[in-house]
């Protein structure tokens, strides 16, 4: 039996996350504190309870969002993500998780707004020039894995809006940590998002939501054109994003990570395999006793 109230803020509850390891309960704590502190979350949450249980998962994605209305929202996340990244990128996970999907879907009219977006290809920024065979390269929701992943990193799209913008909020969050001086709070936090949200969106448009194409594995042939292309995708949204900041979130300007390498794109890649094969081995962070 799970237990059910372990660490708790406001109406945000993690389930099943073990207190017997500092690190796992500071992740933990500091995870429920920014989710109940920004105001797209909590307003799409309402009264509603949101409960978080870590699985050892190593073959789905890191996490997921489940809004089932009435019985509150539902989120599982991968031990070995908890267990081996930082915050930055934890919520930046999370935050594609909730806006991508259930929070995009909770607007008023959103089905209607993307009409105009689906099915269309959209030129994929930064590959503006690559000459390929359809004239030129696009992104698809029809032929893409997830169509929401498509519609949600086309700018100026709604559900990419509402993406952006949890995201930039909880870089406001974790800028106002550091700020507060709170326990472990870094710059590099800051950092770290918006790091996951341009390899997030960059690997999806550079793919059409393929991403195994970029990964350096065995056999995949293609693997060193797409990093490629995911670095200059990567450094287009980079230069848009900081385009578009307003003034009040300029100070989180200098706080953008570098220029995205082919190189870093590969490293990114591996260390993400690297860590899910240790979170095959074990998962320390959860408690499952009654």
């Amino acid at each position: 039996m799970v237990q059910r109230s372990k660490l708790s803020h406001g109406n945000i509850t993690f389930t099943n996350v073990s207190l017997k390891y500092p690190e796992s309960q500071g992740k933990a704590t500091r995870l429920l504190g920014l989710l109940a502190s920004n105001t797209a979350i909590k307003s799409f949450l309402g009264d509603r309870t949101c409960r978080i249980t870590l699985e050892k998962r190593t073959t789905e994605t890191p996490a997921d969002v489940v809004d089932k209305g009435a019985e509150g929202v539902f989120v599982t996340l991968a031990s070995y993500y908890l267990e081996n990244y930082d915050i930055g990128y934890i919520v930046g996970m999370l935050c594609h998780e909730f806006g991508m999907h259930p929070m995009a879907q909770a607007v008023p009219r959103m089905n209607e707004e993307e009409e105009n977006f689906r099915g269309v290809p959209y030129p994929v920024p930064g590959l503006e020039g690559k000459d390929v065979p359809d004239g030129f390269a696009s992104m698809n929701s029809d032929s893409a894995k997830q169509a929401d992943h498509v519609l949600g990193v086309i700018p100026g799209s709604p559900r990419y809006t509402v993406y952006r913008d949890v995201t930039l909020e909880m870089a406001d969050l974790l800028l106002r940590d550091v700020h507060n001086k709170a326990d472990g709070a870094r710059e590099q936090d800051v950092t770290d998002l918006i790091d996951c949200f341009l390899m997030d969106v960059a690997s999806i448009a550079a793919t059409n939501d393929n991403r195994m194409r970029g990964m350096p594995i065995l056999g995949n042939t293609e693997g060193e054109t797409i990093r490629k292309d995911i670095a200059a995708v990567y450094n287009a949204y980079k230069a848009r994003l900081s385009q578009d900041l307003p003034l009040e979130r300029q100070p989180m300007t200098p706080l953008f990570p570098p220029e995205k390498t082919p190189e870093a794109v590969k490293a990114d890649f591996n260390t993400l395999l690297k860590r899910i094969a240790t979170g095959r081995l074990w998962a320390w962070s959860i408690d499952n006793s009654d």
